[in-house]
C-alpha cells in the first residue's frame, strides 16, 4: 500500500480493489444500504453483476463460480436479514474452502446501539466464515478491506466477510492505493516424505484417498492420477475429491459416505496403507466416521487443524496436494505398485455393485423411473465436459455412486455443511463462469429444487443455458427414508405432493418438459442440449418406494477372493 493517499467514493475503494484481487463477478440483490457500490458494478466495465432472487441463493451462485473455475467471485447484500439469509451459503462455503469476498453494506458505527434497519451484531459471523472483518472508520477502510480479501484467498481458502458502513461506501474517503498479495504456508515435510515414500513402496494393498484438497490444489487431478499409476492402487474419493480422479478408469472405487459400496467397503478395510491427499474426514463422507481406513494412515492436508482431528495419522504431512504429490512420486522405489492390481479390484468392485443394483430391479427400465436408471441415462447422453451441478438430498446420494464425473471443475457438489438449495444456484454461477455459451447440468430432488426454485427466474432473466433435471419421487426421502426415522415411528408423515415442476416452470419463463422413465428423460435431456437456447427443466417421475442408496449398498461382497 502506498503512502499516497486520493479521494474516492468509499463504494470505489472496495470496488477498485476486488477488481485488483481479480474479481471479474459480483452477486447481489440491491437493497438501499447497498446501493452505493451496486451502482459502481454496474456502471464500469471490469466486474458483471449478477442479481439473485433471494439472498439465500447469493452466495451458492458464487461457490458454484469458483468450483466450476477456479476464480473467486463477490457478493454483496444488505446487513441484518441479507447477511443472514447469505449465512447458510456462506458456511456452506467455508466448510468447501471456497474464498467468496462477502461485502455486507453495514449499519454506520454512529447508529449502532439505536435500532436503525436491519442492525445485527457483527460478531454473529464469526462462526459462519473464514474471518469476519468489519471496518469501523474511513482511515482503516482501505487496509481492513486488503486485509480481508488477502485472508479469503491465502490457503486454505475460505469466505470473508468484509462488513463496511453503508455510509462509507456512500461517502468519499482518503484511501491509498491497495495490492493484494496472497501468502502460502510452508512446512518441513522432508522426514514425513522419507517415511511415507518407504511405506507406499513396501505397500502391498495401497488405497488412494482424494479429497477437497486434491481438488483446490493446482495439479490436484494430476497428482492423483500419477500416484494411482505409480502405486497401482485402486482409488475413492470424498464428496469434494469427486472428479479428482476419473470415474470411468477401472481403478475408481466411487465415493466414500453412507452410500458406499460394500466392495468398496471391504478393500478399504483390508488396505495396508491408505493415502489420503486434502481429506478432513468429515462426518458425512465417512458415514459418521464409521469408514474403514486401512492399516496405516498418510494423511496430507495444508490444515493442521484437519490432521489427527478424526482418523489418527501415522505419517502426517501439512502440505498443499500438488507439492506432496510430486515429493512423494520423487521418492517412491521402481518396485512400488507390485501388490494387488488396482484395475482388479476397482473393476471388481463396480461391477458387483451394478449387479447387484441390477438385482433389485433399479434398471428395469419402468414407469417410473428409478433413480440410477435415470442417472445412468442422463450421463449418456451428456456432453463429458458440461459442467454439473447437484442438491442435498437422497437424490444426491445415488449420484455419488451413480452418475460419473471426470473432471473436478465439471463435477460441483456440496461438503460437509449439506443444506439443501444449492443446486439451481450453483448451476447459475457455472453457467455465468462459462459466458452462457454452453449448457450446464444441475441434478436435483424436488426436496432440493423446492429451496431455491426462485432462482428459476433468475436463469430465464439472464437467457442461461442451464438444463435442471428433476428426480420428483414426490416425496421428502431424504427423511422417509432415512433408518433414523424408524428409530422412532414406522408411520411418519414427512412426506409431500410435489408440485407440477414443468408448469412452475413455465411461469418463470423456463421451457417445461416431463418425463416418466429414464428413456424419455435421455431423449428430452439430449434434445435440451441440442437446443442449448435457454433454461429448460425436466420434471422426471421417480419411483417413490425404491432403495436409498444407502439400503441399496448393503450387500455381501465378494472382492476379497481377490486378495
Amino acid at each position: 500500500m502506498s503512502e499516497d493517499a486520493e479521494s474516492r467514493n468509499g463504494g470505489e475503494v472496495v470496488y477498485d480493489a476486488l477488481v485488483d484481487a481479480g474479481v471479474e463477478v459480483l452477486v447481489g440483490l440491491p437493497g438501499t444500504q447497498t446501493l452505493p457500490l451496486d451502482r459502481i458494478v454496474v456502471e464500469r466495465d471490469e466486474m458483471e453483476y449478477v442479481m439473485a432472487r433471494h439472498e439465500t441463493a447469493i452466495p451458492h451462485i458464487a461457490w458454484g463460480y469458483y468450483e466450476a473455475t477456479g476464480r473467486p467471485a463477490a457478493t454483496l447484500t444488505v446487513p441484518g436479514p441479507g447477511d443472514t439469509n447469505a449465512m447458510h451459503g456462506l458456511k456452506n462455503a467455508d466448510e468447501d474452502c471456497v474464498p467468496i469476498l462477502h461485502v455486507s453494506a453495514d449499519v454506520n458505527p454512529e447508529d449502532r446501539g439505536k435500532g436503525p434497519i436491519h442492525e445485527i451484531e457483527a460478531d454473529t459471523f464469526d462462526n459462519a466464515v473464514k474471518a469476519n472483518v468489519s471496518v469501523e472508520s474511513e482511515v482503516e477502510l482501505g487496509e481492513k478491506v486488503v486485509e480481508g480479501i488477502e485472508t479469503a484467498l491465502t490457503e486454505p481458502y475460505g469466505p470473508v466477510r468484509l462488513g463496511v458502513p453503508s455510509g462509507l461506501l456512500a461517502a468519499d474517503v482518503e484511501s491509498p492505493d491497495a495490492t493484494v498479495t496472497p501468502t502460502r504456508k510452508t512446512f518441513d515435510n522432508e522426514d514425513a516424505y522419507d517415511e511415507a515414500a518407504t511405506r507406499l513402496t513396501d505397500a502391498e494393498r495401497p488405497v488412494v484417498y482424494a479429497g477437497g484438497g486434491a481438488r483446490r490444489s493446482a495439479e490436484g487431478d494430476r497428482v492423483v492420477r500419477e500416484l494411482a499409476d505409480a502405486l497401482d492402487a485402486p482409488v475413492v474419493t470424498s464428496y469434494k475429491g469427486k472428479g479428482v480422479f476419473p470415474e470411468d478408469d477401472p481403478r475408481s472405487l466411487g465415493v466414500t459416505g453412507s452410500h458406499t459400496p460394500a466392495g468398496a467397503l471391504d478393500v478399504l478395510d483390508a488396505a495396508d496403507v491408505v493415502l489420503a491427499l486434502g481429506t478432513d474426514f468429515d462426518g458425512v463422507t465417512t458415514a459418521h466416521w464409521d469408514l474403514p481406513m486401512g492399516d496405516t494412515v498418510i494423511h496430507v492436508n495444508l490444515d493442521t487443524a484437519d490432521v489427527n482431528a478424526s482418523y489418527e495419522a501415522d505419517v502426517p504431512i501439512l502440505a498443499d496436494v500438488t507439492a506432496a504429490g510430486d515429493a512423494l512420486l520423487a521418492r517412491l522405489d521402481e518396485s512400488a505398485g507390485s501388490g494387488w492390481n488396482g484395475e482388479d479390484v476397482g473393476s471388481f468392485v463396480r461391477e458387483e455393485y451394478r449387479d447387484h443394483l441390477d438385482s433389485l430391479g433399479l434398471f428395469d427400465g419402468g414407469e417410473p423411473a428409478n433413480t440410477p436408471e435415470l442417472l445412468d441415462a442422463v450421463r449418456e447422453v451428456t456432453p463429458r465436459s458440461t459442467p454439473v451441478t447437484t442438491d442435498v438430498g437422497g437424490f444426491r446420494l445415488w449420484s455419488m455412486q451413480a452418475f460419473d464425473a471426470y473432471a473436478p471443475e465439471d463435477f460441483v457438489t456440496a461438503g460437509s455443511w449439506a443444506g439443501m438449495g444449492v443446486g439451481l444456484p450453483a448451476a447459475i454461477g457455472a453457467a455465468v463462469a462459462n459466458g452462457g455459451d454452453d449448457p450446464v447440468l444441475c441434478l436435483t430432488g424436488d426436496g432440493g429444487l423446492m429451496m431455491c426454485i426462485h432462482e428459476l427466474h433468475t436463469a430465464a432473466e439472464y437467457d442461461l443455458p442451464v438444463v435442471v433435471v428433476v428426480s420428483n419421487n414426490a416425496d421428502y426421502g431424504i427423511i422417509s427414508k432415512s433408518p433414523k426415522i424408524r428409530e422412532y415411528t414406522d408411520d411418519h408423515e414427512f412426506t409431500w405432493g410435489a408440485p407440477d415442476f414443468a408448469t412452475v416452470a413455465e411461469g418463470f419463463g423456463v421451457r417445461g418438459t416431463r418425463a416418466r422413465t429414464a428413456a424419455e428423460a435421455k431423449e428430452a435431456v439430449e434434445d435440451a442440449f441440442a437446443r442449448n437456447d435457454g433454461p429448460e427443466l425436466i420434471d422426471v417421475a421417480v419411483e417413490t418406494e425404491e432403495a436409498s442408496a444407502p439400503e441399496a449398498a448393503d450387500y455381501e461382497s465378494s472382492v476379497g477372493d481377490l486378495f
